[in-house]
């Protein structure tokens, strides 16, 4: 009983440091791409033997002054598998 309670701590101690590196990859993705990471979520996950993860990772974006320029995508999809992340498409904040 307590041999299984071990393997599940350290099962749960590696699968949130997979998590935690996969954010910084994103992070790194999004600065690659000419995004300056103001906020990074999780967008959508899934679990299993290939599970993955897609952030969305909010960009610092400079300000217009003019009113009538097109809108810029000011968010991307970063998709995640491991430590192995790409880019998935970029976003405007009104897409959630």
């Amino acid at each position: 009983m307590k041999l299984s309670f071990v393997f599940m701590a350290i099962g749960l101690i590696l699968s949130s440091s997979q998590s935690l590196a996969a954010n910084a990859d994103a992070r790194e993705i999004a600065r690659i791409n000419n995004c300056t990471p103001k906020k990074i979520e999780v967008f959508k996950q899934t679990l299993g033997a290939n599970g993955n993860t897609i952030y969305r990772v909010e960009c610092i974006v400079a300000k217009s002054k003019d009113e009538n320029a097109a809108k810029t995508a000011d968010a991307m999809l970063v998709g995640c598998q491991g430590s192995l992340c790409e880019i998935v498409r970029p976003v405007s904040s009104s897409e959630k």
